[in-house]
This record gives C-alpha cells, structure tokens and sequence, in this order.
C-alpha cells in the first residue's frame, strides 16, 4: 500500500467514525459502490431497504442527499407557483393567444416534471442498487422534458415571425423529443463510459442534443438581418447566459469539484451535485421568465413582426 492509498484509507475510516458517531447515517465503505455520490462524498448516506414512509420522513433530516432533494422540490413549488401567475397574470395582461397559453404552459410542465422527477430520484434512489436504476431512468426522462421545454419556448419565440421554419423546428423538435425519450429505456444505458470517467454515453447524448441549440441561435440572427439587429443585440445575452450557466452546472457534475480536492468535506454541503442543481434550477427560472418577457414585447408591438421580415429580407444570408 501505497503511503497516499494509506492516507486516503485512514481518513476515509476517520470519517466513517464521525459519522457514525453522529448519527444512524453510513459511511460510502457500508455500501456497494452504487449508491455512493461519487467516490469522493466518504459520509452522510441514508441506509438501504428501508421503507418508502422512511424516505419521506428523511425529507426533513439532514443527510448527503437533502440539499438535492430540497433544490428540485422548491423548484417544483416556484414552478407550480409560476404556471399560475403565467397563465393567470401575465399573459391576460398583454392579450395572449391560446397558442402563447398552449406554448408557455407547456414549457412550464416540462420544467416541473424536470424538478419533481429529479427529487423523487433523490429521495428513493438509495434504497438498493435495482431502485436506484429505475429512479435515475424516470430522473433521466425528467431532464429530457426540462430540455424539450427550454426549446419549445426558444423556438417559439425565435421563429415568432417565420411560421414555416417555425414548423418545421418544431417537427425537429419532435423527433428529438422521441430519442430522447426512449434512451431510458436501453438496458446499457449505465454501462458505457468514457475512458474509465463517470461521463457515459448518455451524457454524450445530452452533450450532443445542447448542442443541437446553437443551429437554430445562429439561423434566429441570420433572419432578423445578422448581430448588429437591436432585437438580436437585447435576446442574444439572455441565450449565452442560459447556456453559461447550463454548462456551469455540466462542469460541476463532470469534474466532481469542489469535493475532489478535499475528499470528505463536502459530503453535506457544497458538493458538485448540489452546485448542478442549483445552477439548472437558475438557468430554468431565468429563461422561463425571460421568455415570457420576450412574448409581451412581441405582443404589444403590431408592427414587430413587419420590421422583422424587412430587415430579414435585406439579409446577405439566404434560405
């Protein structure tokens, strides 16, 4: 053994010892490599078998998953809150159609059931290994719909003059709703990864799909007459921000900072998956409202859509 794999060993134990001192809460070397966090979370896990009432009531205790569970259950309230005030408020205040009611509520429900799937996952993912797979499948499908309803509303807005690209982006939208809908139903979907990393090849896929964002952002510039557009330069912020801090939130996850550097200390608070969390929950909010912001300027102006088309018309770019 080598002195830093006897080092990493006894602080490892160090911490099983505190913890257990603490509380019924076991120690990552108590149970199979699973239902860790990752390898660097050493303390703070909820014991397995237990009962589903169990996992309720520990909601409300503090262990390595509370802060995960709390994120994506008040993100659910916000935007349980939020599908009322759209719907109710906002958009009666500036004569919405049906089709804006159809697209925001839409866009709404996907990012709910993006939050609750995340938390009940949270809750009941520890109950054995067989349980943890099935709640990360229905997790997985939970990202899928907080994505598809942060493109319907950037497609819908986007595209608010060009109905016939809006159409078909929308049939594009479908399809990939589709893909991504069935990729947790493959049965390697948690097998493969990428040289020896925790980044596999459904990350890849998510990687590949918010991606799949910037050809409809570039197309959006090209058809309002290119960046120096007044309506491009005041929306086109609000697109690098979403994406800032979506792949602020990735690089939490992926690279297991800050609890990497310092294994042990962040087993309750501060580690990469509570900073994941946080970060998509702020990009969901800031686009959402943003989105409904951009919908009631459109609305209130007749004569927006008459300048778009002209300006696009004197576009260099061609479709």
């Amino acid at each position: 053994m080598t002195k830093g794999t006897e080092y990493e060993s006894k602080k490892v134990a160090a911490n099983c010892h505190n913890s257990r001192s603490r509380s019924h809460l076991l120690c990552k070397t108590q149970l199979e490599r699973e239902l860790w966090v990752n390898e660097f979370v050493y303390t703070g896990y909820r014991e397995p078998y237990q009962s589903k009432s169990a996992y309720l009531k520990s909601i409300i205790e503090w262990n390595n998953e509370t802060i995960n569970i709390w994120s994506h259950l008040l993100g659910f309230i916000y935007f349980s809150w939020f599908f009322y005030d759209a719907n109710i408020n906002s958009l009666p205040r500036f004569a919405a159609l049906i089709s804006d009611h159809i697209v925001v509520s839409l866009c709404i429900i996907g990012a709910q059931i993006c939050m609750l799937l995340s938390a009940t996952y949270h809750i009941f993912g520890c109950a054995s290994v067989k349980e943890r797979k099935r709640w990360l499948r229905y997790d997985i499908f939970g990202i899928s719909a907080g994505l598809i309803s942060i493109y319907l509303s950037g497609i819908y807005l986007a595209f608010f003059c060009f109905e016939e690209w809006r159409t078909n982006y929308f049939t594009m939208l479908c399809g990939l709703f589709i893909f991504i809908t069935y990729l947790p139903s493959r049965s390697d979907l948690f097998d493969a990864k990428i040289y020896g990393s925790r980044i596999g090849y459904l990350h890849l896929a998510y990687i590949i799909i918010a991606a799949f964002g910037i050809c409809p952002t570039i197309h959006w510039i090209s058809l309002h007459g290119g960046s120096s557009n007044s309506h491009v330069m005041a929306w086109l912020p609000n697109v690098f921000i979403l994406y800032g801090l979506l792949g602020f939130g990735f690089t939490f996850y992926a690279t297991m900072i800050p609890e990497r550097f310092i294994p042990g200390m962040f087993d309750v608070i501060g580690c990469s998956h509570q900073w994941w969390h946080w970060l998509i929950l702020a990009a969901m909010i800031f686009w959402h409202r943003a989105g409904i912001e951009l919908l009631g300027m459109m609305r209130s102006m007749p004569e927006f859509c008459h300048h778009t088309t002209s300006s696009s018309n004197t576009s260099f770019v061609a479709y």
